[in-house]
């Protein structure tokens, strides 16, 4: 498997890691620094050998942030707030005043 599937791979496995997380009791406020520390320590447990601690750890850094934009873009599509209820107003008298 190359090297570049795997950091691949890593960005849902952290968004469903982060998702766990949540349901456990974390605050919503820390899941995007929990997705970016386990970016970190994903790109630098995935490390190429033939690259430089400083590559590995902008590998963890676009891994983690990828991860929130995941987490925050299928948050936002599903209309969810932080409560974790929906938040999409119900359209029916849409265009009256």
């Amino acid at each position: 498997m190359s090297h570049d599937y795997m950091l691949t791979m890593a960005i849902p496995i952290i968004n469903g890691l982060a998702e766990v997380a949540k349901r456990a009791g974390l605050p919503n406020r820390y899941v995007p620094l929990l997705a970016v520390i386990l970016g970190l320590i994903a790109g630098i447990g995935l490390r190429n050998p033939q690259d430089s601690i400083t590559v590995a750890i902008l590998e963890g850094l676009v891994i983690g942030l990828s991860a929130v934009g995941l987490y925050s873009g299928t948050r936002n599509v599903l209309g969810k707030n932080s409560n974790g209820k929906g938040s999409r107003k119900d359209n029916s008298s849409w265009g009256r005043k």
